[in-house]
């Protein structure tokens, strides 16, 4: 960040420090206010004479202007501009808090509307084919992981070691979304793949790691390491998700799909929807809700038993 960001960084520092938020959570932030700056300098709207953003000049039409940029020229869908809205009212909020400006031009703005739409999720065919084409027990141990617990993709990525307990079968999810920690569990199928990959490929990983001078603590204390010496990245698993739905003959699928899927699953299944919300990590239980809109028929013809891949 440069001097003219000044307030940018007192907020992503609030964020980090004070709210504990995730690094996800942060850089989405980041890119929401550098996006707002970069369009607010190419319109000239609350510019100084040295060419920086003054905050106090900004005011509603400018924020209603740079939404309307999204959306028209940028082509943003509802959900990305709600987001868009958050990050707006809480840089805002925070600024006019610590008296950096002294009103709050986004206090004014409205939440888009977001059509109301089904969860995508997988049939458990789709997910037992997507698994039957897994080549190493890596790739096999965080699809069975992804959706025998509904972790985010990013929150797999940040479980390590000390994490897993193999006597109760269950993983601890630090950081989660909101800087939450909770506990998910693991299937007793999931269970033994994950102990199969950490005994079997995850100490050939380690030795290519320590060969390459890659060997730090992050990665010494992660559960998935990828074959360049480092905790996986989101977007290898996203990337080989995908290859994997393809080969099977499956529609797109993304790491979160399997995230609906267990949801959509156990609330199919009548599992309690409190505890539905708990294992998701959902603050307000209206978020988990959605998936009590799956059909009757799923529920007939695709399920038996709470989570059908043990």
């Amino acid at each position: 960040m440069t001097s003219q960001d000044s307030e940018v960084s007192f907020f992503l520092d609030y964020l980090k420090i004070e709210r504990g938020c995730s690094s996800n959570t942060i850089k989405g932030y980041s890119h929401d206010l550098l996006s707002l700056k970069g369009f607010l300098m190419k319109k000239g709207w609350g510019i100084t004479e040295q060419q920086k953003v003054d905050w106090n000049k900004s005011n509603i039409l400018h924020l209603r202007g740079f939404l309307a940029y999204l959306y028209n020229e940028k082509e943003n869908k509802s959900s990305s501009i709600h987001r868009r809205v958050c990050s707006l009212k809480a840089f805002f909020k925070y600024l006019k808090a610590n008296n950096l400006v002294q009103e709050d031009p986004a206090s004014e703005l409205k939440y888009p509307k977001r059509p109301a739409s089904l969860p995508k999720f997988l049939k458990v065919d789709d997910i037992l084919a997507i698994i039957g084409k897994t080549k190493n027990l890596s790739h096999r141990a965080i699809v069975e992981v992804l959706y025998s617990t509904g972790a985010r993709c990013n929150e797999m990525r940040s479980m390590d070691i000390d994490d897993v307990n193999f006597v109760d079968k269950s993983i601890m999810i630090r950081g989660g979304k909101g800087g939450k920690d909770r506990l998910v569990l693991l299937s007793t199928r999931a269970a033994d793949i994950l102990a199969r990959y950490i005994s079997e490929m995850r100490p050939g990983l380690l030795e290519a790691a320590i060969r390459k001078g890659k060997l730090d603590m992050d990665t010494q204390n992660a559960v998935f390491l990828s074959n360049r010496g480092s905790r996986i990245a989101n977007r290898t698993i996203q990337h080989f998700i995908s290859k994997l739905s393809e080969s099977a003959g499956v529609k797109h699928t993304t790491p979160h799909m399997l995230r609906h899927s267990f949801a959509s699953h156990l609330v199919m299944a009548k599992t309690n929807i409190r505890v539905v919300q708990q294992l998701l990590g959902h603050s307000s239980l209206d978020t988990t809700q959605i998936y009590a809109n799956v059909t009757p028929e799923y529920l007939k013809n695709e399920f038996d038993g709470a989570l059908p891949i043990r």
